[in-house]
Formats: structure tokens, sequence, C-alpha cells
């Protein structure tokens, strides 16, 4: 901490004897942030009384005191933003190293000012989860100016940032129309599967009924023949049997034509 401290004083000490100005001085490379940043803060101070410490270099427009999430209580820095980028150059050479409260600030540039980012617990996306709400800058009295992204590279970060939200958005709901289709086809493939199958099933049926009748045709044919067989056999047996009785009838019948008298006179004759 304090080698920092130390560092910055020293280029500071050596472009004033050397009279280093403009695109020579140390602070050139930060001409396009307006954010400096303020270590070794008071754990008491509020966004307030950092703005009134710093505010005598230029009007603030932005500033972000880090606080833990869980406490709320400040973690000793801040990050503050001023309307004209040359005000930070004012703020980083006066205050650096300069005693606040017993402890010693540290104040540098800021190259690249990320904003935090800051969910709204009451308002949730299709997941669930808590939307992320668009960076506002905070002056004195708690709203300020409502400005921030004064100088180009900070406006850049700042449409990078949206850039990048957007995109997660469009992701997911790119992620959600992928899911929609993956399940449609998933659900046709299944129908397709389930068709297949029960065209399968319908064709084994088939099989099976056909095999049933195959048969029961056959034991039909077998019985038929069993029956065939046995008429045949019946009418056999009847045209062995029609010859004798045709005999007997003939005698019968001649019998009954003879005279009881000559039946009888026969009889005695042939005995």
């Amino acid at each position: 901490f304090m080698h920092n401290v130390n560092a910055s004083k020293k280029l500071g000490e050596l472009e004033l004897e050397q009279g280093y100005e403009g695109n020579r001085s140390w602070h050139h490379q930060f001409k396009d942030s307006a954010y400096v940043y303020v270590g070794g803060l008071h754990l008491g101070l509020t966004e307030g009384d950092v703005v009134i410490t710093f505010s005598q270099f230029g009007e603030i427009v932005d500033v972000n005191v880090v606080r833990d999430k869980s406490t709320g209580k400040s973690k000793g820095f801040a990050f503050v933003c001023f309307e004209d980028q040359r005000s930070t150059v004012l703020a980083v050479d006066n205050m650096n190293g300069f005693q606040l409260l017993g402890r010693t600030l540290r104040v540098d540039h800021v190259e690249k000012y990320k904003a935090p980012k800051r969910f709204d617990e009451q308002d949730m996306d299709e997941d669930g989860d808590p939307k992320l709400l668009e960076y506002k800058a905070t002056g004195a009295e708690g709203a300020g100016h409502n400005v921030c992204n004064v100088v180009k590279s900070q406006a850049n970060i700042a449409e990078t940032t949206r850039h990048k939200v957007q995109q997660a958005t469009h992701a997911v709901q790119d992620e959600d129309e992928v899911w929609a289709n993956t399940f449609e086809q998933s659900l046709e493939v299944e129908k397709r599967r389930l068709k297949k199958e029960k065209k399968k099933e319908k064709e084994k049926h088939d099989k099976r009924a056909l095999k049933r009748a195959k048969k029961e045709l056959k034991k039909a044919k077998k019985k038929a023949r069993l029956v065939k067989s046995e008429v045949a056999n019946l009418k056999s047996k009847r045209e062995k049997a029609k010859p004798k009785s045709d005999s007997s009838e003939k005698d019968e019948i001649k019998k009954e034509g003879i005279p009881k008298s000559e039946r009888s006179s026969s009889s005695s004759s042939s005995s």
C-alpha cells in the first residue's frame, strides 16, 4: 500500500523538477478515464464525506464506496468520478499520501472502471434469478447529476457492459429456443418410435393370427379327412351288407307267393 503511495509521490515530484507537461506527463496515459481510486478510507466515512473531501478538485458525478454485501459496512476504499477528467490529475497529485482521520490515503488513476453489478431481488427472470440493474451514477446527494461515462473510453466500457448483458439475455433466450426445439424433436422421434413399435406389434399380431388360422385350417382339414374316411367306411359297409338283405327279401317274397298246402308238402317231401 505505502509502496504505491510513495511511488506515485516520487513520479509527481520528478515531473515538477523536470517540468514535464501534457503528453510527457505520467498522467497522460489515463487521459480517457475520469475515475480515481481512493484507498485507506476510515470505515466510518460515507459517500457524502468522500464527496466533500474530493469536490475541491472538481464537480463529482459519481461516487462508489465499496461495501460488504451482507453487512453493508465500508471496505475502506471507493471510486470517484469527476465531470472533468483533468480534475483527476489534481486529486491524485494532492490527495495521494494525505492523512485523513489518522489514515494515509492512496489516490490513483483508474484506467478502466468496472461498474458494480447490482441486482433487483424483487424482479426475477425466467430462471428465478434476480435481474441485473442498470448502473446509475450517484453524486453528493445520493442521486446527484445522474451522469456518468463522461469521457469516451468510459462510455465505451459502459457500452461494452450493456452489450454483454444483452448478449447474455439473448443467449438465455437462444438456449430456451434450442431446448424447445430439441424437446420438440425428441417428441417427434418418440412418436415415430412408438408408431414403428405399434406397426411391428400389429405385424406380429397379424402373423400370430395368420398362424392360428393356418393351424385351425389344418385341424379342420384333418377332421374333414377323418369324416370323409368314416363316411367312406360306412358306405363300404352298406355296400357289403346290401346283397345279403336283398336275397333274404327275395326268398321271403317267394315263400309268401306259394300256398300254405304246397309249402307243407314241399317241406314233407323234402324231409
